[in-house]
């Protein structure tokens, strides 16, 4: 072997062992960044208006070297108290950290490590009897804090600054419950930016009105629901914009009959949500010629809570072909006369028709308690029934 072989084998091996020096030395002092968040995790994470928050964590473990620092949280599980509700969640396994390039984002844009949930994690919000639970399974979250300047005739109770938090996520499958819904709701491959400022959630302020308490934007791949009607359809390319915001209005909501304030599970104070968006693509399930794109579908408007009352806009496009299966299914070929289909086919295809196919379908619902004025609960039933019969199905 020559002596400048033995000395690049020298040389690289010197690189190598101070390269293996170096990234031990990052690894330690990056656990040391681990175990001071960690001590401090319940304080950062569990903001709480009652009780003492609890946060259980069973064992954790410290993995990454070479590639990077983190640590594995496991048994982890909360409960905390807000706005009269109790808060509690559970996950089997939680990473806190990342590999060197995870450390190096969170540097650069000064933001905080991700964290990382592989198995299911169980979120429950429980108040006065009702409930609504989210079970999130491989999610990835990046949760970052910036303090607002505050408005001078607001008052702000943090060193003169307003909180401001960022949630960006990502989770594979996400499934919504509530003691509201008979089914669960299903989203996949949701990800998204949550925005929440609590500034005046306990105590609304007038100059903070048009601040949003929280924003969101949430897109997911596919949305499923068992229901009757809706198994005869794939809802993809789900997509949410909505802000919500203190209330205007001083005086007290008008709650349903039915409903006791009292045992109400939304806050006591009345907000405003802004549905910037609410759309999706509406995909027959049922196999067929598809020349056309498919119906999109489209909300929105502004809804009072907890009194769900407001004006909600619906927009659909795309709405040709669906109306032409209705009219070539068997139901209208049964029960519908000759002529009258004839005339039907002829308004179809008249020119004025033609001339709006290119236009989508838009109409303004005014909403009092989550349904249209003069309807209830059966009488959206019975129109859902009704409807249902209408449904073209396969010949």
């Amino acid at each position: 072997m020559s002596l400048f072989r033995r000395r690049s084998i020298l040389i690289t091996s010197c690189l190598f062992l101070a390269l293996l020096a170096g990234s031990w030395g990052l690894y330690l002092r990056t656990q040391a960044l681990l175990s001071n968040q960690l001590a401090h995790l319940a304080v950062q994470s569990l903001p709480s208006d009652g009780p003492t928050p609890i946060l259980t964590i069973q064992k954790t473990s410290a993995r990454g070297w070479p590639f990077g620092a983190w640590r594995r949280l496991y048994g982890v599980s909360f409960h905390t108290h807000l706005n009269g509700a109790d808060i509690v969640g559970a996950t089997p396994m939680l990473r806190l950290g990342g590999n060197w390039l995870d450390w190096a984002h969170s540097l650069t844009t000064r933001t905080e490590l991700p964290l990382q949930l592989p198995d299911s994690t169980i979120l429950r919000m429980v108040r006065n009897g009702e409930s609504l639970t989210l079970r999130l399974r491989k999610a990835k979250l990046r949760i970052s804090k910036e303090s607002l300047p505050c408005p001078p005739d607001a008052r702000c109770h943090d060193h003169g600054t307003l909180p401001l938090y960022w949630a960006h996520f990502r989770i594979a499958e996400l499934e919504l419950a509530s003691s509201r819904l008979p089914h669960s709701l299903m989203l996949n491959h949701t990800a998204g930016t949550i925005r929440f400022a609590p500034q005046s959630l306990s105590q609304p302020d007038p100059a903070l009105q048009n601040r949003p308490l929280l924003s969101a934007a949430i897109t997911a791949r596919e949305l499923t629901y068992p229901s009757s009607f809706l198994q005869n359809f794939r809802v993809e390319q789900v997509h949410a914009a909505f802000a919500l915001l203190p209330g205007t209005s001083t005086t007290p909501l008008r709650l349903p009959p039915e409903t006791d304030h009292a045992t109400s599970s939304w806050p006591d104070i009345p907000l405003q949500l802004r549905l910037h968006e609410l759309s999706a693509t509406i995909h027959p399930v049922a196999p067929g010629k598809q020349d056309t794109p498919p119906p999109h579908l489209s909300l929105g408007g502004k809804l009072y809570v907890p009194a769900f009352s407001g004006i909600l806009s619906v927009s659909l496009t795309n709405w040709q072909e669906p109306l032409h299966d209705l009219l070539q299914s068997s139901w209208i070929q049964r029960n519908v006369p000759i002529a009258m289909q004839g005339l039907l086919n002829d308004m179809m295809t008249s020119p004025r028709m033609l001339s709006l196919s290119s236009h989508p379908l838009t109409v303004s619902i005014p909403l009092d308690h989550g349904v249209p004025p003069g309807l209830s609960s059966d009488h959206l039933q019975t129109l859902y029934s009704h409807f249902r019969q209408l449904a073209p199905h396969p010949q």
